[in-house]
């Protein structure tokens, strides 16, 4: 399911409260120094989803993409720093048992359609589908491709 313009960030879906998981890409715009437009916009969108909901979640995998990220900079030292310290305000969701075998049959459904994501991203997709939450994302074309997800553009939204 696509959620183009959420009324809150505390989503409210067939009765059930809907919370965000955020995406590596909106992290990595917010930790850019760069203060282009599209870097704006990620972290107004991301100060929104801490001010309107009781916890902001991501996974451990995306953890470690941006962990990676830093490994692979010019400031490895002070990237690890600057991530750690970011990362402390979020929720850090782990895979579960039940996940997992969502993950198996996601990434087994998307291989038989020849549209694989990548395994990192189907195993992030899976706890968003296990979890049945909301991923912020500007990868939408890549994510829709999972059944189940519930997804928002995070660079249309209007706030």
């Amino acid at each position: 399911m696509k959620i183009e313009k959420p009324q809150k960030h505390i989503e409210l879906i067939l009765g059930m409260i809907k919370m965000p998981f955020i995406d590596s890409d909106l992290m990595i715009k917010c930790l850019q120094p760069q203060n282009q437009e599209i870097n704006k916009i990620a972290r107004k969108v991301l100060s929104w989803l801490f001010m309107n909901n009781s916890e902001v979640k991501t996974t451990i995998y995306n953890y470690a993409e941006l962990f990676r990220g830093a490994f692979l900079s010019k400031r490895v030292a002070h990237n690890m720093s600057l991530v750690e310290r970011f990362l402390s305000r979020f929720t850090i969701v782990f895979p579960t048992f039940n996940s997992m075998k969502e993950y198996a049959r996601i990434s087994a459904n998307l291989q038989i359609k020849g549209a694989k994501i990548g395994d990192l991203d189907e195993l992030i997709a899976s706890i968003i589908v296990d979890e049945e939450d909301i991923l912020y994302t500007r990868n939408i074309q890549h994510f829709e491709r999972v059944p189940l997800i519930n997804l928002v553009n995070w660079e249309n939204l209007d706030i």
